[in-house]
Parts: C-alpha cells; structure tokens; sequence
C-alpha cells in the first residue's frame, strides 16, 4: 500500500482542493483532505524532506507536518484493519471514508490566534460595543471555515475566500448589505494590522468590496419628542427614568455610551466636559435648559442619570414611545444583495437609544444651526460620518423651496 498527496487541480491560479491517494495494488482509493492550497505553494514532487507545502507558504512547516503525520496515521489504520484479514476494496475504501473529516492543521488555529489577539490589544482602545462585534465576527469566522472546510490562513484569504464568505454571511446568517459592509470592514482592518506586524504579505483583501448603502434613520419629531418629555409618568418609575435619559440625549446629542459614563464632576455650569468612550476624544457640550432641568431631578443621586443597560432601554423605549402615542405607520427598507426587505410597523417600534442622537441631530439642522456647529457639539470630525444621520423632513424641504425660490410681488399671477 503506498500513499501520495496530490493537487485536484494542479495548473490552477487559485487555490485547489488537495487529494490524498490510496494505491492498494492495482487499486486505487481517492481520499478529500479537505484542505486547500494555491499550486504556486505546493511541490508535485515532495522534496528531499519529503515536504509537499513550500518553504515561502505562511505556516509551511505546522502545514507539512499535518500532512505528514496523517499519512502516517491513515498507515496505521491499513496495518490494523488488514492484520486479521484481507479486506476487500470496497470495504477498505468505506473503512478510511471520512478520515479527514475531523482533521485540521494546527496552522490554522494561528490566524485566529492572530485575530484573537488583536481583538485582545483593541479592548484597550475601543469601546465594549465594538469589542463585541469583534468577538461575534471570530465566532462566525470560524463557524465558516469548520462548515466548508475552508482552511483559513493568511494566505487563503484570497477572492474565493470572498465570494464564500460573501455568501455564507448572505444565505446562511442572512446579514444585509451594510452589515455584510462592517464584516468585511473588520476583516481588512485586521489584515491590514497584521501585514504592518509582517505576519503575512498577501493584498488580496484589499479587493475586497461590500458597498455600504444609505441608512433610512429614525428620529423623533420636534412634536413628538416634547410629547415624550411633557408626559405624565408616575416619578421614579421604570419609564420615567427611561424617558429621562432619552431626552438627554435627545437635547444634547451625545452616544448612549457616553451618557452612561457621565459624572457629576464633568458637570461644569451648564457645560459637560466629555472624554468620549468612543474616540477617547476630549470636547466641552454646552447644556441647553431642557438638559439641565433634567440634570437637576437627578442632582442628590449617585449619579447624574438613572442609565440602565442598553437592552432594557431600548425595550423600554418600545414602550414608552407605545404610551405616549408615537405611532405613526413607518416603513424602513434595507438590501441583502438583490433581496429587498421591506419592514412596515408603527414607529415606537423603530425607537431605539441611538434615536436620541439623531435626533438632535437633525432638529437642530431643521431649526437653522450651522453643520459645523451641529458636528462641533456632537462630536464628529468627519463630514461623510455626520452625514449618515441627516435625515431633513419633507416639511423642512418645502418650507425651504418656498422660502429660497419665491417670485417677486410683482410677478405674482393675479386672478
């Protein structure tokens, strides 16, 4: 019995399955390892140390050594299952059948090693909500590469590592197109980390494109938020609280983040020194009356609001925005690929912490204040950022064509 690796498609330009055949006399039994490699990497005839996988292939010597070790093993199961008897072709090849399922390099393990530690390192410099995201990323990750058998590496992270991707996260976890656009971000933001610490010197992530497409954002109407801050709510109730620091933000236009942070000594006057958690970023908020009205309910507390957990407020939310009458039937539409998803409910159910932002945002703009002075008080420094949560109302669109494009008296049809 003699056994030997070879490539499914050896003049191929990107990565191939490799083969590990099984010659028992004239016979022979074709095994999948499940593993893949680009031919540019692979020796058809193994060299002096019987080595397969080049030297220049990232991981080469864990790569031959898997490949080595398990020829030896599949060696060993020939020897015990024939030394009692001849099996029969058919037998043998359904006894090694599936060999290789359970099977993986440990040169494998490293890229997410590599990812886990740079996960690790960021913690030190970003917020909890995008550590978690990272996290979740591995985590699908590697639910990819255990259900294709996609062995990733630095080097396999190729186009066909793309369009795989691509896909699973499509069809199988059902992301739309702008979360499919943040795991990706995430991906080459990783590999470009990486390469910069010469762990690998593979470009191909950098071809790597998922459009991001405009956002239809939520925000509360200068109506309907001072419906939510005048309502009767029993004082010290759940809602009441909920309420509270809702309009805080909504009066301020700060992350939710930031607003769970604040101390009574960043208070100063009716400014609110603020080191985002975020960009880490230091910038004075100037605290108009509604925010400190609110500031002063709370002022013999521990602390400055009664924030709760992300989750709880936004279910809250739901229900306050359920109470108070915010209600308006309202659609958002997103993509996932060339699936369009159409969500129609009313629109407490769309209100979430991060309404609060958006909507000072924006009512500030319709109310007249300049963008930059919106940017300055919100904290963004880039335009394109700030941009995505400009949502202008029909109302403010007429109410300006009218008032730039108006005729002369005198041009006025008379009837």
């Amino acid at each position: 019995m003699t056994l030997n690796y070879y490539l499914d498609k050896p003049k191929s330009e990107t990565d191939t399955a490799i083969y590990l055949y099984m010659r028992v006399g004239t016979h022979t039994i074709k095994l999948k390892t499940g593993q893949y490699i680009n031919p540019r990497y692979w020796n058809t005839k193994a060299d002096k140390n019987g080595n397969h996988v080049k030297r220049n292939y990232t991981g080469s010597p864990e790569f031959n050594g898997w490949l080595d070790s398990h020829k030896k093993d599949l060696h060993k199961l020939y020897n015990k299952l024939t030394e009692e008897r001849d099996l029969s072709i058919p037998e043998l090849r359904e006894a090694v059948n599936g060999f290789f399922e359970k099977k993986q390099p440990s040169e494998a393990m490293d890229f997410f090693e590599h990812l886990q530690e740079y996960i690790d390192i960021s913690a030190t410099e970003r917020s909890k909500g995008t550590i978690t995201k990272y996290k979740v990323f591995l985590k699908q990750l590697k639910a990819f590469s255990e259900k294709y058998r996609y062995r990733i590496t630095f080097d396999t992270i190729d186009l066909r590592f793309f369009d795989l991707f691509k896909t699973y996260l499509q069809q199988v976890l059902k992301h739309t197109d702008n979360t499919l656009w943040k795991d990706f971000t995430t991906l080459k933001t990783f590999m470009a980390w990486a390469m910069e610490r010469g762990l690998h010197q593979n470009l191909a992530f950098k071809k790597f494109k998922a459009p991001q497409k405009d956002v239809e954002i939520i925000y509360l109407t200068e109506k309907e938020l001072m419906m939510l801050y005048d309502a009767k709510i029993p004082v010290g109730s759940k809602l009441d609280k909920v309420r509270d620091v809702f309009c805080f933000g909504c009066f301020t236009g700060q992350r939710y983040s930031d607003i769970a942070n604040l101390k009574h000594s960043d208070i100063k006057g009716d400014k609110w020194v603020l080191r985002t958690v975020k960009t880490d970023r230091a910038h004075q908020v100037p605290l108009n009356g509604f925010a400190l009205a609110i500031l002063e309910k709370y002022k013999d507390a521990p602390k400055p609001l009664p924030v709760m957990s992300n989750q709880k407020t936004n279910d809250y939310l739901k229900d306050l925005g359920e109470l108070v009458g915010i209600n308006e039937p309202t659609t958002l539409t997103k993509r996932r690929g060339n699936e369009k998803l159409v969500n129609s409910q009313p629109k407490y159910e769309f209100i979430s912490t991060h309404t609060a932002r958006r909507t000072f945002i924006t009512l500030s703009l319709e109310k007249g204040m300049r963008p930059e002075v919106v940017m300055r008080i919100s904290g963004h420094t880039n335009y394109a950022t700030f941009k995505k949560y400009i949502k202008i109302s029909e109302k403010v669109a007429e109410q300006e064509m009218n008032s730039i494009w108006q005729l002369p008296v005198q041009m006025k049809v008379v009837s």
